[in-house]
């Protein structure tokens, strides 16, 4: 039999069990759900799907649905917020993201920032920032770095005792690698551009190959001294000298030298890993994501920065990712938010080489730096090549804050494929879209 003091003890454990009972049950019953949208490829829904995974066991009040939407993203986002079942938080693509915040569609995050020291524009590359309402609002940053760069095959220089580029941004020069790429060129007699009897419709080696979309040629542009755009948006400089002659030299590859396919040609090639690993190309110009399959494909990976033409010009972009207006928990989403974003959230896709991370400890500091290099996937040289050219040259692509950005690269892409078939020069081409662009261009959201 209990004596009256543990009667009292055993009552006293009851009420405390049926309290925390009863707590447990109104933490269950208050348990927040969140909805984050996201695109990609298999491997970076996985990651995605981890990333969530560990941040509800970090959060365990918060319940996230993942939604993945590999195409018609934002056709599908818009019929969702017309439902009335928008997103927390998703991925968001740059041609909408800021129309789409003037709109009220998604969140400045700035008053999350100013209550909270860990999201700060000095801790993440200050290239990576959206801004908007004349540069005093930001919807975030992209849900990663990356930036157009050089790839190549080790093992053809080697075979024709062609010396490495360098990895440092200032020390390739334009004719240093028009030489390189004419050196790897070759014909299926062996045979080099310039050398008798070289066939151009015939080449089993290409020295370079590279798309004709406008990352890819816009830092030569930058690197010549031009742009396509003055400082407020509203001109295109497109048509200037220093562009026309960037273009120039790009088409030169391709119709003057040799040492680059057509368009055309590109068109029936396979993906720039497969190029690279069956030695149709020795090098190819392509953004930093494409390490993630290039670090697969079994053969001597190099990579260098992009050559200059006057100074070196490295070329940021990424697609943001955002808290949406409609949502009901916004304090939870600021914290989903920074979780996605977070370098240790996704480290598995910047170790695999398919993302750089925002935060600029990862780019400064040793031992953050050795979290995410992996040997077997990025190249020795990466070091110099990407992270020192990212830092020390990097721009935000004009994606970040011009007005009208997809009509913009619609009318250029247009305007500027007959030159690209060798079927215009490239002053006319550029005077083209010049005139194309005029009633298109209304200016920068951060101005």
């Amino acid at each position: 039999m209990l004596s009256r003091k543990g009667s009292k003890l055993l009552v006293l454990l009851v009420a405390t069990a049926l309290c925390l009972s009863l707590l447990a049950a109104v933490v269950s019953a208050e348990k927040v759900k969140l909805k984050y949208t996201y695109w990609g490829s298999p491997l970076e829904k996985k990651a995605q799907e981890e990333m969530l995974e560990d941040f509800m066991k970090a959060y365990p009040h918060i319940e996230v649905q993942p939604i993945y939407i590999p195409s018609d993203y934002v056709t599908k986002i818009t019929a969702m917020l017309a439902a009335g079942d928008p997103p927390d938080v998703g991925q968001l693509g740059e041609g909408q993201v800021l129309a789409w915040a003037e709109e009220g569609v998604v969140l400045d995050i700035t008053p999350f920032m100013e209550q909270d020291p860990e999201v700060s524009f000095d801790s993440r590359l200050p290239m990576t920032w959206y801004m908007y309402d004349g540069g005093t609002k930001t919807v975030g940053t992209n849900l990663a770095v990356e930036i157009m760069m050089m790839f190549y095959n080790k093992d053809i220089f080697d075979e024709a005792e062609v010396p490495y580029p360098p990895a440092k941004a200032d020390e390739w020069t334009w004719d240093e690698f028009v030489e390189t790429a004419i050196a790897l060129t070759k014909d299926r007699n062996g045979r080099r551009p310039g050398e008798p009897g070289f066939d151009p419709n015939n080449i089993d080696t290409y020295g370079v190959a590279f798309g004709t979309w406008w990352a890819p040629i816009l830092p030569f542009v930058w690197s010549n001294g031009g742009d396509w755009f003055d400082e407020e948006g509203r001109e295109t400089l497109i048509n200037k000298p220093e562009s026309v002659e960037a273009l120039q030299k790009l088409h030169d590859l391709i119709y003057k030298y040799h040492v680059a396919p057509t368009p055309t040609q590109m068109q029936t090639f396979p993906a720039f890993n497969i190029l690279l690993q069956t030695r149709k190309v020795a090098m190819v110009i392509d953004g930093q994501w494409s390490l993630l399959d290039l670090a697969q494909s079994g053969f001597n990976l190099g990579c260098a920065p992009l050559p200059k033409l006057k100074e070196p010009a490295c070329l940021e972009l990424g697609a943001p990712n955002v808290i949406f207006s409609a949502t009901k928990h916004p304090q939870e989403a600021w914290l989903l938010y920074k979780w996605s974003t977070s370098a240790s959230s996704v480290m598995p896709l910047i170790q695999a080489g398919l993302w750089m991370p925002l935060q600029i400890e990862y780019y400064t500091d040793p031992e953050k730096m050795n979290e995410w290099l992996t040997e077997g996937v990025h190249p020795p040289e990466y070091k110099e090549a990407a992270i020192d050219y990212a830092l020390e040259y990097g721009r935000r692509a004009p994606s970040y804050y011009m007005r009208n950005w997809e009509e913009i690269t619609q009318a250029i892409s247009q305007g500027l494929s007959n030159f690209w078939l060798g079927k215009e020069d490239a002053q006319t081409a550029a005077d083209k879209v010049a005139e194309t662009l005029k009633p298109i261009l209304q200016g920068r959201y951060d101005r």
